[in-house]
C-alpha cells in the first residue's frame, strides 16, 4: 500500500474525535503485542532461513579472521625439514 502525503504550509490537519475513537483499539494492541512476544523465540534461530544464513556468515566470517591472523603471526609456517633428511 502506498502512502500520500498530503505537504501544506498550514501543516497536517488534525483528525476528528470519531476518527480518533474509530482507530483506538486497546484490546487489539495488547494481544498483538503479546502474540509477537510469544511467538519470538518459539522457533528455534537454526530452523528460521534469514536467521540461519546470519548465523551461518557471522561463523564464517570468525573463521576467515582466526585462520588470517594464525597466517599473519607465524604460526602457519612451514616446518624446517628434519636434520639428515633430503630436501
Amino acid at each position: 500500500m502506498r502512502r500520500r502525503y498530503h505537504i501544506t504550509r498550514e501543516g497536517p490537519s488534525r483528525p476528528s474525535d470519531e476518527q480518533i475513537a474509530r482507530h483506538r483499539d486497546g484490546k487489539g494492541l495488547f494481544y498483538n503485542y503479546h502474540r509477537a512476544l510469544r511467538g519470538m523465540h518459539r522457533r528455534p534461530l537454526y530452523r528460521d532461513p534469514k536467521s540461519f544464513l546470519a548465523l551461518l556468515l557471522i561463523i564464517l566470517l570468525a573463521i576467515l579472521l582466526s585462520e588470517a591472523s594464525k597466517k599473519r603471526h607465524g604460526q602457519d609456517a612451514p616446518e624446517a625439514p628434519a636434520a639428515g633428511a633430503e630436501p
